[in-house]
């Protein structure tokens, strides 16, 4: 299955026109053409969550929260979330964030 069958269900199922305007919901890293390995759930994006895809060969990283809140003008690793998105980028990794629509759909 192609990671943008995956992404295609999550959205179904987790529409993102009913985000908050805040919110920064969807696909965030990567390329959705490359078959799905694996996918893993967390909370937040951090390094070891990134380094526990890549060791378990997993394609996919689902979170609640957003790895990328704000605009970059350059990423140099100073940061986590830059750290986070040098790896990303080095791997053939997705992030995507949906976990907040469902939640919403579902309470309210």
């Amino acid at each position: 299955m192609k990671i943008k069958e995956v992404i295609g269900a999550l959205e179904r199922f987790a529409p993102l026109p009913l985000q908050d305007g805040f919110d920064n919901a969807g696909l965030q890293i990567g390329l959705t053409e490359a078959e799905a390995t694996g996918a893993l759930l967390c909370l937040d994006v951090t390094e070891a969550v990134v380094d526990e895809a890549v060791t378990l060969g997993y394609n996919l990283i689902v979170s609640h929260h957003p790895l990328i809140f704000k605009g970059y003008k350059s990423i140099t690793g100073r940061d986590y979330v830059e750290r986070c998105i040098l790896k990303l980028s080095g791997t053939i990794l997705l992030f995507i964030r949906l976990i907040p629509i469902w939640i919403m759909r579902r309470v309210g």
